[in-house]
């Protein structure tokens, strides 16, 4: 079976999964404000140490969990109630790996949520907007192939929450029989090696436009309402366990 043909299986399946997750994200969210991350742009340049010695480490076995922040500045995204938006949205994404294969490793996304304040000066009041993972199984499984090129295959969904109430409302999504696929690139958005896994200040991009539907419809069935243009990112290992 190819690996394209694979489909992401038990996404988040326990409860106590996704609180693990989430308060990943908060320690994420946390790091990047305390500047492990850089801030002011949407990329970083790897650690000299690392650099020269891309990929010689061995790869993690099966059933590593790899938990990385995110950091993605300058992030266009349209949605016909809000307009077109130009965000910085800071969190995490979990990776777990499957299976070592010749075509070489199936990787399965245990969680992913990245969150942008639209008012961050004002704490209880205004609006947070958040991309996360939506628990649709028809995704395929990610990769991180022979030639260690990074495909992060993501089914999105788009919430905001009024930090007042702290209601959260998803508001759009992708289509179920779509995705979003982030690829290892450098520093000109071009698709590139990893310089190493688990990540390391690793460039990742979003390999092409993502249309937005209201939530549980398909394209068949009505017009998008929004787009995900871009999405250029930072991703740091966090923990490995």
């Amino acid at each position: 079976m190819e690996i394209s043909e694979m489909t992401e299986r038990g996404i988040v399946s326990a409860e106590g999964d996704r609180r693990s997750f989430l308060r990943g994200v908060a320690s994420a969210v946390a790091a990047v404000g305390t500047g492990v991350l850089l801030s002011g742009s949407a990329y970083a340049a790897v650690p000299r140490s690392r650099a020269g010695k891309a990929m010689a480490d061995p790869l993690p076995p099966a059933g590593t969990e790899i938990a990385c922040s995110m950091y993605a500045a300058n992030v266009p995204l349209r949605l016909s109630d809000l307009g077109a938006l130009t965000l910085d949205f800071k969190g995490g994404i979990s990776l777990v790996v499957r299976r070592s294969t010749a075509d070489g490793q199936v990787l399965e996304v245990q969680g992913f949520r990245v969150e942008a304040d639209l008012s961050p000066t004002t704490p209880n009041s205004g609006t947070v907007i958040a991309l996360s993972m939506s628990n649709v199984t028809l995704t395929p499984l990610s990769v991180l192939t022979s030639a260690r090129l990074l495909l992060v295959k993501l089914s999105l969904t788009v919430s905001t929450t009024d930090k007042a109430t702290g209601v959260e409302t998803v508001v759009a999504s992708t289509d179920p029989s779509k995705y979003a696929t982030l690829v290892s690139a450098d520093t000109f958005r071009n698709q590139a090696p990893v310089t190493a896994f688990p990540l390391v200040n690793q460039n990742l991009a979003l390999s092409e436009p993502v249309q937005l539907f209201k939530p549980g419809t398909t394209a068949a069935e009505g017009d998008p309402i929004g787009v995900l243009e871009g999405f250029d990112a930072i991703a740091n290992q966090t923990e490995a366990r």
